[in-house]
């Protein structure tokens, strides 16, 4: 079992179904948390609910928290707790594609999972074209 946890933070409840998403392509996943902001929570409500994943969590264990939106509520509330969490590190951009590699990732260091984690979120977003068969090419199904 790996060293480190994962938190998933988001407005509403994307990071939530992100996981969910996630789990159904990956299977069961382990240390893994979310917190979800809804528009009753605020910033303090926010900041409760991470208090609490982190107190649940410890402080011995490095975390990687991996927020949708950077500037955002959630994402602001993470890095405030940078300042007591030392093992705290805090990335943006959730998709699919980057929480199916954190979660499977064989990494403990979470520096180093940040460094592997933030090209796969960048690469996971391209513009998709159709493919061009030639009439001489044979299309496979």
């Amino acid at each position: 079992m790996q060293n480190r946890a994962i938190i998933f933070m988001s407005h509403g409840y994307l990071a939530q179904e992100t996981l969910k998403s996630a789990e159904m392509i990956v299977g069961e996943t382990h240390q893994t948390y979310v917190v979800s902001m809804t528009a009753e929570d605020g910033l303090s409500g926010t900041n409760e609910k991470l208090t609490a994943c982190l107190a649940e969590i410890g402080h011995e264990q490095e975390v990687l928290v991996i927020a949708d939106l950077k500037g955002g509520t959630p994402c602001n509330v993470a890095m405030m707790k940078m300042q007591d969490y030392p093992k705290l590190r805090v990335i943006t951009g959730l998709n699919l594609a980057l929480a199916i590699e954190a979660v499977m990732s064989p990494l403990d260091s979470v520096d180093a999972l940040v460094d592997y984690l933030v090209p796969v979120g960048k690469d996971a977003i391209d513009a998709v074209e159709l493919l061009s068969v030639e009439d001489d090419e044979e299309y496979e199904d």
